[in-house]
């Protein structure tokens, strides 16, 4: 999978999803475009592109898991990987998957010169799905409170709303 960046516009978002198969998404208080392709692809000079693998995921994704895409870019140290992960996996996610209007979640992993870098690509079927009481409990517990003692934990997140684009009434 490929997770590909660009705020260069319109046609490059157009030019980008006729050449490639892919989920392509708008932010949703912004101009820049995120893509997720299924498989490798040529340079595409308008685009950043960053490799990932599939780490694990939970519910549904693709069009029918919704149409907002909230995506949480995560570095965590190295020694803290395998401690994190299984907060992610095992605490936090299925949480978030008990709200009806949380439709899904893919977890990635890039290369990183160190640490570990994620990202978490939420499907939401209603934006609300962010400020729901699940989401809430699950920044909540034993597990959370022991990673938020942490500098890199929770407030260094980067966390982005984009919204599906129809391809076809792009």
């Amino acid at each position: 999978m490929v997770i590909a960046k660009s705020d260069a516009g319109v046609a490059a978002a157009e030019a980008l999803s006729r050449a490639h198969a892919c989920e392509l998404f708008l932010e949703a208080q912004g101009h820049r475009y995120l893509a997720l392709l299924s498989g490798a692809l040529r340079d595409e000079p308008a685009w950043t592109l960053t490799p990932v693998e599939l780490l694990f995921e939970g519910g549904h994704h693709g069009p029918e898991a919704g149409e907002w895409l909230f995506c949480v870019a995560l570095w965590v140290p190295t020694d803290k990987r395998r401690e994190f992960l299984r907060w992610y996996e095992y605490d936090h996610l299925p949480i978030l998957l008990e709200c009806p209007t949380w439709g899904g979640c893919r977890f990635v992993e890039s290369p990183a010169s160190h640490g570990c870098q994620f990202y978490a690509l939420h499907q939401l079927s209603e934006r609300s799905a962010l400020e729901s009481p699940e989401r809430a409990r699950s920044r909540a517990g034993p597990a959370f409170e022991r990673l938020k003692r942490f500098s890199w934990f929770d407030e260094p997140f980067t966390r982005t709303l984009y919204r599906r684009i129809d391809r076809e009434h792009q």
